[in-house]
């Protein structure tokens, strides 16, 4: 019994972390299949950016980012696929659409009113190639 409940407490634990990890931007949800895929992690320089190379992929992809009250930001989406289609979704508070970024609208201005997450969504559709998605503040 006591086993059990060792088990139990400790995979309570893990998903408290993992669900405060994503909460704060560093976790990232995967919903995909890819035969190849390499995301680089928000740290350091990149802290405004997420990046990825991929082969094969489909599914999509959510990250937390969180932006500072009462500032402009500039999102800038670049790709460079060989097959497919990649786009990025940003959703605000109440998981209204904010923003749609893809080939054909590469950049979105957002302003923060206050200290606020925005959930991003990256989807994927049979797509081989790379992506960036750069925000700063204007």
């Amino acid at each position: 019994m006591a086993v059990v409940f060792t088990l139990l407490s400790i995979s309570a634990l893990v998903v408290c972390l993992v669900y405060i990890l994503y909460c704060n931007g560093f976790a990232v949800m995967n919903a995909k299949s890819a035969l190849l895929y390499v995301g680089y992690p928000r740290w350091g320089k990149r802290r405004n950016c997420i990046q990825a190379n991929f082969v094969s992929c489909n599914g999509m992809t959510k990250q937390i980012v969180r932006l500072s009250p009462s500032k402009q930001y500039r999102f800038i989406f670049s790709s460079c696929t060989t097959k497919g289609h990649v786009c990025v979704e940003i959703y605000g508070k109440r998981k209204e659409l904010v923003a749609r970024l893809d080939g054909e609208h590469s950049d979105a201005l957002i302003f923060s009113k206050k200290r606020t997450n925005y959930r991003v969504i990256t989807r994927f559709m049979k797509a081989d190639g790379q992506f960036k998605l750069v925000w700063n503040e204007i």
